[in-house]
């Protein structure tokens, strides 16, 4: 089927589309709902940030969707990305689900690791009630709403009540020379009292034409439950890449996610925490690199709907080249969420003059009984730190990597998923050699490099100061 222009993202394609993945005529509406949503929303619905809309604006018309299905050699596809270790994955080339391992022993206890369409095949009702309940819901952001619309493909994730995984599942999304836009819905569930750390990864293959990555994600934590997420992505330069998050927390819930961006042309990311249950917790760290022409948009809000509840974001990046990144963030209090407590905040490192950062951080505190603060600061790399260390034999491009990776430390030594936070810094150091390092396991990491990141840091009291780089 030719490929379609961007006009066609239509009325037409949205029934066409649900009509190709055979789905039922209450999911169909629903994606209609959310068309009418794309139509009349603007791409910025925040008085305070559309005077960036323009600077960071995503456009739509170089992608295009076709019907037809990716057909994909496991092994030549996957071949070099893959150790042979991996264990409880799924795979996806482009918009195909290539390959699911799940172990014995988590398929007895009820785990699920599938595609979103399998789920909806397997446990309609279930998958229809968290359609009908989303957390990232199209009527709150223009690309929200297309994605709800118009996805393709999707994974769905579920620890059952009660089950506590001690290792982690994995996603790896593959990309090469996609024939059409990867638009993803995504669920990932741990029911109550269930302990879940789940890792996403995106990479391209190889140089490929123009494409387009979208997904949604919810992250789900019931009551008493504890998520570990993490998201890395490693696209090529001609990708652009398109987020929504949404984690909605319970009570004596707990949630962390934890992401990596170092891929993609352009890239926008929302996130929201939503705390609705007495005593939840959500904890987020964002991590960038940009270089050459890329332009990331961030925006990460943290909403306190309910007592005795914490929330924490940290975002900390490095910009070179002439690339440019926004980060915007919300702490919101609303009236019932007594004795909660928040931080927000956004560092930057810029290394060269023509790139530029900007950190747009507010608050909306409508109790008096909370602790909230929010900090953001962007600065050129420090001068007396590089001459320290030239003066003790390292080089100027030796001595500007150390300076990097310790101002990331602070962040990346708090991200609790060992894997993610080993593999980081590894990636990012790669990154500044010029290298494309995908995430590997502690083995291999070892064997590359020697030595692996230290031990997660307790966490610290942060909301008794207002941290602010130097």
């Amino acid at each position: 089927m030719s490929q379609a222009s961007v006009s066609s993202f239509n009325e037409d394609l949205v029934r066409s589309t649900s009509e190709s993945l055979g789905e039922p005529s209450w999911l169909r509406d629903a994606r209609l709902d959310s068309f009418g949503h794309f139509t009349r929303l603007p791409p910025e619905k925040n008085p305070l940030y559309t005077k960036y809309a323009g600077l960071f604006g995503l456009s739509l018309e170089k992608f295009g969707v076709t019907q037809a299905r990716s057909d994909i050699d496991f092994r030549s596809f996957f071949g070099g990305f893959l150790t042979g270790k991996e264990s409880n994955i799924l795979l996806q080339g482009n918009e195909t689900q290539v390959h699911r391992e799940l172990s014995e022993d988590l398929v007895s206890l009820g785990v699920n690791l599938m595609s979103f369409h399998d789920a909806l095949r397997e446990e309609e009702t279930k998958v229809r009630k968290l359609i009908e309940a989303r957390v990232v819901r199209s009527e709150s952001d223009k690309f929200a709403a297309f994605v709800n619309a118009f996805f393709n493909c999707g994974t769905f994730v579920r620890v059952p009540r009660g089950v506590a995984l001690d290792k982690p599942l994995r996603r790896m999304l593959l990309l090469d020379s996609p024939r059409t836009s990867v638009i993803e819905q995504n669920f990932v569930i741990a029911e109550e009292g269930a302990r879940l750390v789940y890792l996403e990864e995106q990479y391209s293959k190889g140089a490929s034409s123009p494409a387009f990555v979208a997904a949604t994600t919810e992250i789900l934590a019931r009551p008493n439950s504890h998520v570990d997420f993490s998201s890395i992505q490693l696209l090529d330069d001609q990708t652009t890449h398109l987020s929504n998050k949404g984690v909605d927390v319970s009570a004596d819930a707990r949630a962390t996610m934890s992401s990596l961006s170092l891929g993609a042309s352009t890239s926008r990311s929302r996130t929201n925490f939503f705390l609705n249950g007495r005593g939840s917790f959500a904890e987020g760290f964002e991590i960038f690199f940009t270089d050459g022409k890329q332009r990331y948009d961030y925006e990460t809000n943290l909403v306190h709907n309910s007592p005795d509840s914490t929330g924490s974001t940290q975002a900390r990046g490095v910009l070179k080249g002439d690339s440019q990144t926004i980060f915007k963030g919300m702490i919101k209090i609303v009236n019932a969420a007594k004795n909660s407590r928040s931080y927000l905040a956004h560092h930057a490192m810029i290394l060269e003059r023509t790139a530029k950062s900007d950190g747009v951080p507010s608050l909306e505190i409508d109790n008096n009984e909370v602790k909230a603060t929010h900090s953001a600061s962007v600065a050129q790399i420090d001068e007396e730190q590089l001459f320290y260390l030239m003066a003790r034999g390292l080089s100027p491009d030796e001595a500007k990597k150390m300076v990097v990776l310790g101002f990331f430390e602070p962040v990346l030594s708090r991200v609790p998923i060992e894997q993610t936070r080993e593999g980081a810094r590894f990636m990012i150091e790669g990154k500044w050699h010029g290298e494309k390092r995908r995430l590997v396991d502690r083995e291999a990491l070892l064997a590359a490099t020697g030595e692996v990141t230290p031990e997660v840091k307790e966490s610290e009291d942060i909301f008794e100061r207002h941290y602010k780089y130097r």
